[in-house]
Formats: structure tokens, sequence, C-alpha cells
């Protein structure tokens, strides 16, 4: 096993011990399994942060907040913000954690009970014990007004340190089960909101300020890395009548930075792609760098005419920039290589072993198999999208999977018109791992799409993942990713506007294990997408931790005899068609 899956493997039998009281290997052969994943660690000088050899004991697991945290709607223009907000205080950047106090009827107080990462919104990890130690004594202020049995202290988690990756370092510590190591990494705890009182804002916060830092101190919170700022309504009665989106609360905004920043590195190599539409387009491999809190070793280099109006030439030293969340880019040459080896067509042609030509200031295949009718092809038949075909996209001159979600007049396809029309309007709720999975990026299908998306807090964030750390992505599946978002990022960013898929779904609800056995009227696959969709967990073994097996009747299987001895529910699925489709099992 390579390290990825020795981690997850270590991980998935301490959640079994620990969590479920449940065992599927002997101790001699998870003592085996541990001690292969700390020789990998050694070998390769480094261990990822969530790591079981960091880990002492269980990890508490996922808890539901007991008041929602709602996101915050953003921008990044200002002109666009049309309440009148009377409150401003800086987004921080780091990891957003509630801590919850509940009242104690026998002290007449409300006294710290539980720390929650953020997750969903809904569901987060349970950190308290990392958070104990300073907070168990805590009491909050009796002039906080609430009817409500607890009250959540939301802030974020900062260091006044400079760590080379800011974001890793804050969002590490929250994994960490050594108390110890948590307060050496000097994580500071930074309240932005109390959530289940009824004062105005800015009371509620001035309230906290015996116990907490708050965001309205401007003079500590103004060394802490942050990325926009906050605009708030203060006045309670009226956030009240606002209320919620689905998403957001209506009585406050993020206005979003887009700060650029810059690095210095070597530019190593030239990879050559065919884009969808016939272009041939260049990225940049370089020295790995830190830049926005993330290590890259790419950039776009955008076409033939740009690298030779700039001289590029490989192991020139130069300085890149990335505005928002956009992949890196050229910016200018810092130090020329002594060797000028121009670059030309014909490296173009030899990359990809096929004929170039020049049109304008980029390079096209001469004999262009790729056509966007196939490309938005592919992403109907990944979101079920009903009656499109060739003949449809052609009158509805589609450019890209985005133009499909464009308000148009539907009626010039004739009868058929609303019904494609209402078939695309349902496909704005589907998860964004089958919206990733139709987007026709190469080695990425559903399997790969649901890993990405479990690694993202947001759909935007697809432009800056380091892919290589997720499981079954090596560099070159990595190469094949950026170089297709380089291509297509301009209308890719404008799938999350027009979409209302959400990530991770069922994030926070422990998933039911389902395992499949026999012939049925479906594929396997087929059926395992269904019930994933639904909220199930699909494995290919039946364990103890298995909740039903879906056979298709035989008397007996390999598998039906491993469900009858751990007492797993057994169902018939031509008896029980309907209801499996639907999710009741």
């Amino acid at each position: 096993m390579n390290y990825n899956e020795l981690k997850n493997a270590v991980l998935y039998h301490n959640e079994l011990y620990y969590d479920k009281a449940k065992t599927e290997i002997s101790d001699a052969e998870y003592d085996k399994l541990y001690d292969s994943l700390v020789e990998a660690e050694k070998k390769q000088g480094f261990k990822d942060w969530d790591s079981p050899t960091n880990r002492v004991g269980h990890s508490a697991g996922k808890v539901k907040h007991p008041h929602r945290l709602y996101s915050l709607e953003k921008t990044y223009d200002a002109n666009t913000i049309k309440t009148i907000f009377d409150v401003k205080t800086r987004k921080l950047d780091g990891a957003c954690v509630a801590l919850i106090f509940r009242n104690s009827k026998s002290l007449g107080q409300r006294t710290f009970v539980k720390a929650i990462t953020r997750g969903n919104g809904e569901y987060g990890e349970d950190v308290t014990h990392l958070f104990l130690p300073k907070y168990k004594d805590s009491c909050l202020d009796a002039y906080l007004l609430s009817d409500s049995d607890t009250i959540s202290v939301v802030g974020e988690c900062v260091t006044f340190l400079k760590p080379d990756n800011y974001r890793n370092y804050v969002a590490g510590a929250m994994g960490l089960d050594s108390v110890a190591e948590f307060k050496f990494r000097e994580i500071v705890f930074i309240a932005h909101d109390v959530l289940g009182v009824y004062n105005n804002y800015i009371d509620r916060l001035q309230l906290l300020n015996k116990q907490f830092s708050t965001v309205l101190d401007e003079e500590l919170v103004k060394n802490i890395p942050s990325d926009g700022t906050v605009f708030r309504i203060n006045d309670f009665a009226t956030c009240q009548k606002l209320g919620y989106t689905s998403k957001y609360p209506k009585f406050a905004i993020a206005l979003k930075t887009r700060e650029i920043e810059t690095a210095q590195t070597i530019l190593t190599d030239i990879i050559w792609a065919i884009g969808r539409t016939g272009t041939v387009n260049p990225t940049g491999i370089v020295n790995p760098v830190v830049l926005g809190g993330a290590t890259v070793s790419r950039l776009t280099l955008h076409n033939i005419a740009f690298i030779e109006d700039n001289d590029i030439c490989l192991g020139d030293k130069i300085e890149i920039e990335r505005a928002g969340e956009i992949i890196p880019k050229y910016l200018r040459t810092i130090e020329e290589s002594p060797i000028r080896v121009k670059i030309t067509d014909k490296e173009a042609e030899e990359s990809i072993g096929a004929k170039v030509k020049r049109v304008g200031p980029k390079l096209f295949v001469t004999d262009n198999s790729v056509n966007i009718e196939k490309v938005i092809l592919n992403y109907v038949s990944h979101m079920d999208i009903q009656g499109l075909g060739p003949a449809s996209i052609s009158k509805l001159n589609l450019t890209s999977i985005s133009d499909l979600y464009k308000d148009r007049d539907w009626t010039i396809l004739g009868v058929n018109g609303d019904k494609i029309a209402q078939e695309i309007e349902y496909s704005k709720s589907k998860s964004y791992e089958k919206v990733l999975a139709g987007l026709g990026i190469p080695s990425v299908g559903l399997s790969l799409a649901k890993k990405i998306i479990a690694k993202i807090p947001k759909f935007q964030d697809l432009y800056t993942i380091e892919y290589e750390k997720i499981d079954k992505i090596g560099p070159k599946i990595t190469d094949k990713i950026l170089i297709w978002f380089d291509e297509n990022s301009e209308w890719v960013q404008k799938l999350p506007v027009q979409l209302e898929a959400t990530l991770n779904t069922n994030i926070g609800v422990e998933k039911k294990v389902i395992c499949i056995t026999g012939k049925l009227d479906m594929t396997r696959n087929e059926l395992t997408s269904i019930l994933e969709e639904k909220g199930y967990e699909v494995r290919n073994t039946v364990t103890k931790s298995t909740y039903a097996l879906i056979t298709d009747g035989r008397e007996s299987s390999s598998k039906t005899t491993q469900a009858a001895k751990y007492g797993t529910k057994i169902v018939n699925y031509f008896d029980n068609k309907t209801d499996v489709l639907e999710g009741i099992i």
C-alpha cells in the first residue's frame, strides 16, 4: 500500500475500534499496519496533519450545532451592496469554531460545555478537548439576553505566527489530539458573533470582552491575515425581520478582496494540451513555491505569441502572480537563463503528437476532433438531462456548459422546449460531484470527483487545491486537471452562481453501509450511483458494520452467509424495488 492507503486504512480501523467498539482485524494485524505507516512517514520525511500517528485515542467525530452557522454572501464589487449596513469588521482568514455555553440551573450561569468546528454549518467536528483547558471555568455575561438553553460564541481560530502555509497550519491544528501541540501552535480564538441571543450585534460582542478577544478590537485584528470586510446590520429586530435565504443571512455580507500575491521561481518545463475548441495551450511547470497559502507548481502562459513577446525560455527565473482564486500566471522575467533556447511551434507539435497551425496569437490542431457538442453531451449524460441531443444543442448555439443555464426562449426547440427547460432547471440541484464528473476533465469520473469534492469547502477551490495530495491522483492526472482548468476556467467560474448544488450534502450524517450481490435489472454501478445519491455508502464486502445486503433473491451466496452471520438486514431487490430506488431500505 502507498502512504495514503496506509493512512486511510489505520484511520478506518481507529474509527471502528474507538468510536464504534468494533474490529475487523486482529491486534497483531493492526499493529503491523500502524508500524508500516510509521515507517512510510519516516522514509518520506513528512506526515499529513490528519495522520493517525499524530492522534491518541478516539476522534470525537461529528456533532450537531445547537445554532446553525450560516455562510456569508460574498461579493468582490462594493457597488453591488445595496443594503445599508452600520457595522464593519475585518473578515479574518483562519478556521471557524463555535464554543457552546449551556445554562447551568445549579450555578445560575452559562458555562462552557463544547467546542465544534464549523463543518457544513449544521454539523462539525467535536474539538472540545483543545479548548477545555482555557475555557473550562469560563462563564458568559448574564446580560446576554436569551431564552435558549445554549448559546454559541462563534469565532475564528488564528495565529500571530508566520507559518509558510497559514491556512494549513491553522486548519491542521483543529485535527490534533495533543493539547500540548495545540498550545505550541499558539492558536488564538477571536469571536465574531454570538448566536442564541437577542442583543444588538455590537452590544453582544462588547459583553464578551471579559472572556474573549473580538473582531471589534481593531488594534488586535489588524495583524491577522484577512481576505475582506464583513458588513452587518447592528439592530437585532431588523435582522430578525430580514431573516435568511436558504444559505445566507440577509443582514450581512462579505466584501472580499482580490489581493494580488506574487512569488519568484524557476520555469523548468512547458506542457502543451489541446483545448475543447482545438486550441493548443501552454502550461508552465515551475519549481514549487507557496503562493496564497497553497503550493503551486504550474502557471498559465496563455499562448505561443505571449511566450514569444515576453522572450520566455526554460531556466528563466520568473515572477508569478495569483489574483483572487485563479490559476497563477506569468508576470515578468527576473533573471534570464544563460542558454536562450526559443520555444516554437515544433515543440508544441512534438508534445501533442499532431500538426498545428497559427491563427492570430494561438496555435490550433489542424484536425480537431474535440468539439463543444461532445462536451455538452457528456455533461448532459452525467446530469441526467433528458431530451437534449445534438440537434437541440445546435439550435441553442451553445458555446460552453454554462450556456445551458442562461435565460433563453426555449420555444426554439418546439414542443419539447418546456420539458427540456424543466430538465435543465432540475439539474441545478444535483450534487457538485456529478457536476464535476460531467465537465469532461480528463481522468475525472464520478469516483474521482467524489474524492475531490470531499476536499474542498467551496466549488471555487477547484482552482487552488493541491490535487497530488488526494488519493488516486498523481502528477500526471494533476497536470491534466490543471491544464483543463487553464483552458476552461472563464466559463467554469460561472457555474457555482448558476447552480444550486451543494457540497457534501450528507456531511455530519453517519452513512449506512450497503452491499450488493447477484444479477439485477440494472448494472451494479447504476444502483450504486442511486444509493449514494440517497446518502448510503456502498462497499463490496459484508462486514459487521454493513447495514443491509441487497440481493437478487438467491437462497445462498458467500455474502448472504456473511450477512446472516452478522445479523445484517437482507433485502430482496425484486420484491422491494420501488423502496430500494427511493432509498427506503
